[in-house]
């Protein structure tokens, strides 16, 4: 009964933790999988509460896999390794497919031929300790290649220099836009989160041209009186990626700040950039992979 009213209290119906730590739902699943075993040892049937709770808990942690089977980084965790995830998920018994649509996990999720676009849609964990300020960036696959990351490793508690974990935290340390060389939810001292995103606006379309996801935060209206708005469009065949960044007077002040802005994509080990001349774009070579080739309007790369 305790376990049952647990779950309803501190599990979401998508299934994702509140932490939204990609590392917290390893274990999150990892510990409900044994407790299924329990049962089984047992002779008894599951609770359904508990083989629901299961279910949920494989699709989100699904939902943020890569193109190479392996987690992306997201709220301070590493990115954990194929062999690690399958195993999990083998151990689950659990078949389904990954999450793409969340409400509470956060993690939009769009696949096209090889490609795989996860993107967080959702506010910081403002009670966990090691959470990041990482709204509206993106991690890009393709295949079993990682092209576009985050950096992840922020909550390996001593296992890095203090300066670094929490360097590892910032809005900077993501693939997204920073303004003002600031967070868009501020870490404090003692590795808090505070003011910043309260809400993201979210609207999702799938069509025969691809997967459009639009979203945006108010983690700068405060200080500057900007919104940021990001449409990302994963084609169809998977091939192209389009993007747009914006950045939007907000109505609760009447003249915005005027602030520098710098958009970060970080590449995945193993990509090499060779920049174009005009420097407008690059050519991103992955080692006996496929290349990309990256454009941009409205800055130098």
């Amino acid at each position: 009964a305790g376990l049952v009213e647990a779950h309803a209290r501190g599990l979401p119906p998508d299934g994702g933790v509140l932490s939204r730590s990609p590392q917290d739902q390893h274990e999150l699943v990892l510990l409900l999988a044994r407790l299924d075993r329990v049962y089984d040892a047992r002779r008894q049937e599951t609770v359904d509460a508990v083989q629901g709770a299961l279910k949920r808990a494989v699709a989100a942690f699904q939902g943020i896999a890569a193109g190479d089977g392996g987690l992306s980084s997201w709220q301070g965790s590493a990115p954990l390794a194929e062999a690690t995830v399958s195993a999990v998920i083998a151990a689950s018994a659990v078949r389904g497919r990954p999450l793409r649509q969340p409400q509470d996990w956060g993690y939009q999720r769009a696949t096209a031929g090889q490609s795989v676009l996860i993107v967080d849609a959702a506010p910081p964990p403002v009670s966990c300790a090691s959470g990041c300020a990482s709204t509206l960036a993106f991690e890009l696959s393709d295949g079993p290649h990682r092209l576009i990351v985050n950096c992840g490793g922020g909550a390996a508690s001593g296992a890095l220099p203090p300066a670094l974990a929490q360097g590892l935290r910032t809005t900077a340390a993501h693939s997204t836009l920073t303004l003002a060389d600031t967070n868009s939810t501020a870490i404090h001292a003692d590795g808090s989160l505070g003011r910043g995103v309260s809400e993201v606006e979210l609207e999702r379309q799938e069509g025969e041209s691809g997967s459009r996801i639009d979203a945006g935060h108010d983690g700068y209206v405060r200080r500057f009186g900007l919104s940021h708005r990001r449409v990302l469009m994963l084609s169809a065949d998977g091939r192209e990626l389009k993007g747009e960044d914006t950045l939007l007077s907000a109505r609760s002040r009447a003249r915005p700040a005027n602030a520098a802005f710098a958009l970060r994509f970080h590449l995945a080990p193993g990509v090499e950039a060779t920049p174009t001349a005009d420097a407008m774009g690059a050519l991103l070579r992955i080692e006996r992979g496929p290349l990309w080739q990256f454009r941009c309007r409205g800055g130098s790369l």
